[in-house]
């Protein structure tokens, strides 16, 4: 890992590391108490989470990629999806989301940043210290797209590293769990973040790799993040940690960057080719078509 490497942001987010972002960002995003309750109530994490995964990681490299004109036809399909999301009827000032929360998208965008950029560092080569603070100004593409504040983004790596830690700052430790006596449909908010890990709907090869991810995510997100959460770490897991980053550091070392950018490339066209087609949908859209076709046969 001596080598240092200088990557632009859409070579970070083909290779297919940067899938192992999602996750740790997953958790940071939701031990903070102005999100944990509304996906408390959506129930999202358990029943979507392999679709909330895909369509985030293509959502950012779609981002790479988009000129001015993409970038306009994206924020127009990201305002819609929004627009759609509300927290549930009779809930304390029937409220939307933060889903158009200036505060609570910055937030987003940061977690995505630096688990990107940690996960990058870990298993792939360190970033020079100028390119860290490009990735990080180029980055805020991904924020603004979803009403993030331009102003509000940090002005470098050694902001956002600041910024991440008074974030992780807010957390309460322990984020509150459903106890043994409490109903089976309890959910609460700490509760919400182990959902990250479920396997439904996941493809077979995702569900046979979930133990290996789970321990990786939680070795990569740290102390703090591990306390809120109420995560034993013990000196075993941080030594299965260190030895599955090894492995996986040595896998990377023997493959071509360009091989491991394959995936995300094609990913990045179709999803680019479905917004041109404005065929870009949200998730209730997508099971509503699949319900439709699944009628429609039988």
């Amino acid at each position: 890992m001596g080598r240092r490497s200088r990557p632009t942001l859409q070579q970070v987010l083909d290779d297919s590391v940067s899938t192992l972002l999602w996750p740790r960002a997953a958790l940071m995003q939701l031990a903070d108490p102005a999100v944990a309750q509304t996906e408390v109530d959506s129930g999202g994490y358990g029943n979507r989470s392999s679709h909330r995964w895909s369509r985030t990681i293509e959502y950012m490299r779609m981002v790479a990629a988009l000129d001015d004109d993409g970038m306009a036809s994206l924020i127009r399909e990201v305002n819609r999806i929004h627009a759609s999301i509300r927290v549930p009827e009779g809930s304390a000032g029937s409220r939307r989301k933060p889903a158009f929360d200036p505060d609570f998208q910055v937030w987003v965008a940061a977690t995505w940043c630096v688990s990107m950029l940690d996960v990058y560092q870990l298993l792939v080569a360190p970033i020079d210290d100028d390119v860290l603070d490009v990735l990080v100004a180029d980055f805020a593409r991904v924020g603004t797209t979803l009403q993030m504040r331009a102003a509000d983004w940090p002005v470098d790596h050694a902001a956002l590293r600041r910024f991440v830690r008074e974030g992780e700052a807010r957390y309460p430790i322990p984020l509150p769990r459903s106890g043994p006596d409490d109903p089976p449909e309890l959910v609460r908010e700490g509760d919400v973040g182990f959902q990250v890990f479920t396997t439904y709907s996941h493809k077979r090869r995702m569900i046979k790799q979930m133990p290996r991810i789970r321990l990786f995510t939680w070795g990569m997100a740290g102390p703090t993040v591990r306390a809120a959460y109420g995560v034993e770490w013990t000196d075993d897991h941080q030594l299965r940690f260190e030895k599955d980053v090894a492995a996986r550091r040595r896998r990377v070392a023997f493959s071509l960057a360009s091989w491991r950018r394959r995936e995300g490339r094609a990913q990045r066209r179709r999803a680019l080719a479905r917004l041109a087609a404005n065929e870009t949908i949200s998730y209730s859209e997508l099971k509503s078509r699949e319900r439709r076709a699944s009628r429609a046969s039988s």
